[in-house]
């Protein structure tokens, strides 16, 4: 039979209930103890005193000696006081002189001890019996009773056991002074006491019973109520069939971390996941071939995320998984390549015939985007993964091309500060207000423009629109050439041609720009810096570019990830990492910005190794020319820096 453990708070109740049992009883033994005590002494002082009646005073000792009575005399004495012992409940009544120092029984009577003792005996051993003889080993206190006290309790023992004993001192007829005695063996002490005790025990452990069964009652009461109150929030916020949040309740939790996100220096990213061909499979197969398949993916999510990430059943076959740092050393493509595990090690074991295939995209939060936004830029990336994938990409090819018509991209300039000469340049990042859709983050649509030419054409009107704002801002500007454009054979020709001059625009680089031709990069940035364009790494780190051609690149200035920011106080491998880079890039006589700076801890630790130019939004977020150009005019970008 299995037995649950006892909840931890559980056991501490019991372990109070069983303190409180054990000291009552104690307190209540050592009651019955003193009470039984006194009870005794009570007793044998009554039979002492007894037996002073029954002797009066004509008992008379002068002259007495072994030889004093007959038989007869000392048995009907003894009879008299066996008589008196067992009406009075003791063992032993017995009278007691010093004789030559040694105390001397001169008559003893008494109950069930007695009759044992004389068993077996002559009569005259009744008579005139020391201490010694009996080998009682009170010799000494009752020779000291005999000068002090008129009343004495005594604990003693002989060779036939141990006694509770009372004296009376008496004075006889002729003025002899003896003792009037008394005794109850220890074993009766000991039974009346453990007899008590028992009671005691029987009462309180039925009272034990009862406390125990009314908790457990009320424990299991509670237990019910706590499990019916989680079937019921289980039934509003989780999904029946698969277990997971439903969709409002889970999209609450998610909006709840996305507010704490800029809090806490987190990161989230969003994952969204389908059953291809559902439809199909429910037609076919029926809804209940459907249903398993679902649960099927919704125990893959399981296995592939933690327990501290949300998964969200959306409708149908549709999940949404929120993923907050820290990732447990692991990046989205880990988790996808896990996932992609562990789907293929369902279909393999199971060795289905219908095989489970599921579209996923993921997507990272970022501070300016809502998670309704999300969602839509993630089922936009979910479509063009479904079916026809050539069409859906070929409408939001056509859209954005409507878009540039008629003016929906917009250009938001976030500021990088110098903290040492107070100077601010900007970064130009591009905006997609649709006219239907609302404001599309670029990563929805810049994966699409750079699998096409729609690349150049957005690329042309960022760099129209920033020539223009330059005039305004006064100042440099930097803005991002995706690799897929810059890789081309006629890049350098189409700037060449398109634009007279190109000052104070800066263009920025990611690794993946020169890393499939570093010779090729080298010759275009330097051909690109004697136009006057200088070029900047951005989001160093993250690529895979190696030490040795990163010298050998004619760049200005390395930009720092966010990542690296977000890491760099966790552990001293990461402090380590950013202190390396800085003083790589330092070596190499570069400007060194760190991008996502949020926090003025970040700022001051990273100003003590080394770093003057910052961006993020400890000193500003991206935002409209004319927001940005009252900024400037109101000195708000270096408000921050009083408190450096």
């Amino acid at each position: 039979m299995k037995f649950k453990k006892f909840k931890i708070k559980y056991i501490y109740i019991y372990l109070f209930l069983f303190t409180v049992i054990f000291s009552f009883l104690f307190y209540k033994g050592n009651s019955i103890y003193i009470d039984e005590i006194k009870k005794i002494d009570d007793n044998l002082y009554r039979a002492a005193k007894n037996l002073e009646y029954l002797l009066k005073e004509e008992y008379n000792f002068h002259g007495m000696n072994k030889t004093s009575y007959t038989q007869e005399e000392i048995l009907e004495t003894s009879k008299k006081i066996t008589r008196l012992a067992e009406i009075n409940n003791v063992d032993f009544l017995y009278t007691i002189i010093i004789e030559d120092g040694m105390p001397t029984y001169t008559s003893i009577g008494g109950g069930y001890e007695y009759h044992e003792y004389i068993e077996n005996k002559n009569i005259d051993k009744l008579y005139w019996l020391t201490f010694e003889d009996v080998e009682d080993d009170s010799i000494d206190e009752t020779v000291e009773a005999f000068n002090n006290k008129d009343i004495y309790y005594i604990d003693s023992s002989d060779d036939i056991g141990s006694y509770r004993s009372v004296y009376l001192m008496l004075t006889s007829k002729d003025g002899r002074r003896y003792i009037a005695g008394a005794d109850t063996t220890v074993p009766n002490l000991k039974n009346s006491i453990i007899n008590g005790l028992f009671t005691l025990t029987i009462y309180a452990l039925l009272i034990s019973l009862v406390l125990v069964v009314s908790l457990a009652i009320i424990l299991t009461n509670i237990k019910k109520q706590k499990k019916l109150q989680k079937i019921l929030i289980k039934n509003m916020n989780f999904d029946k069939l698969t277990g997971v949040l439903k969709r409002e309740n889970g999209m609450e939790q998610i909006d709840e971390i996305i507010k704490e996100l800029p809090l806490e220096n987190k990161k989230m990213f969003l994952g969204l996941f389908d059953i291809m061909d559902m439809t199909y499979i429910n037609e076919e197969f029926g809804t209940i071939v459907g249903d398993n398949m679902i649960k099927k993916l919704t125990e893959i999510l399981k296995l592939t995320f933690r327990e501290s990430d949300k998964i969200v059943r959306l409708s149908g076959d549709q999940f949404l998984v929120a993923i907050i740092e820290p990732l447990d050393g692991q990046d989205i493509k880990e988790l996808e390549k896990r996932f992609d595990i562990f789907l293929k090690k369902y279909d393999f074991e199971k060795k289905r015939k219908l095989h489970m295939s599921v579209r996923k995209v993921f997507l990272e939060w970022n501070n300016e985007t809502n998670l309704n936004s999300m969602l839509r830029v993630l089922f936009e990336k979910l479509r063009f993964k479904k079916g026809n994938d050539k069409k859906e990409i070929a409408i939001i090819e056509l859209d954005i091309q409507r878009g540039l018509r008629e003016n929906e991209f917009e250009i938001y300039y976030q500021p990088k500060v110098n903290i040492i000469t107070h100077n601010i340049e900007f970064e130009a990042l591009m905006r997609w207000n649709h006219k239907e859709k609302g404001m599309i983050s670029p990563n929805s649509f810049i994966h699409i423009a750079e699998n096409s030419s729609l690349i150049i054409s957005l690329t042309e009107f960022l760099i129209k629109q920033v020539k223009k704002d330059i005039q305004m801002l006064k100042t440099k500007v930097s803005l991002n050439i995706s690799p897929n454009h810059f890789n081309k054979e006629f890049f350098l020709e189409e700037i060449m041609d398109k634009y007279n001059y190109l000052d104070n625009i800066e263009f920025e680089l990611t690794e993946e720009n020169f890393i499939t031709n570093v010779e090729e990069s080298i010759k275009k940035i330097k051909i690109l810096k004697k136009l006057g364009v200088n070029c900047l790494i951005d989001d160093f780190g993250t690529g895979y570019s190696s030490l040795s051609s990163l010298s050998t690149l004619p760049i200005t200035t390395l930009k720092i990830d966010r990542s690296f920011v977000v890491n760099m106080f966790k552990t001293s491998r990461d402090m380590k990492i950013i202190k390396t880079i800085i003083e790589l890039g330092k070596s190499l006589d570069l400007k060194v910005v760190v991008e996502g700076v949020e926090e003025k801890k970040e700022v001051d630790f990273l100003r003590g190794i080394g770093v003057n130019i910052f961006q993020g939004y400890y000193f500003g977020k991206p935002e409209r020319l004319e927001v940005v150009l009252d900024k400037l005019k109101n000195g708000t970008y270096l408000i921050n820096l009083k408190d450096q």
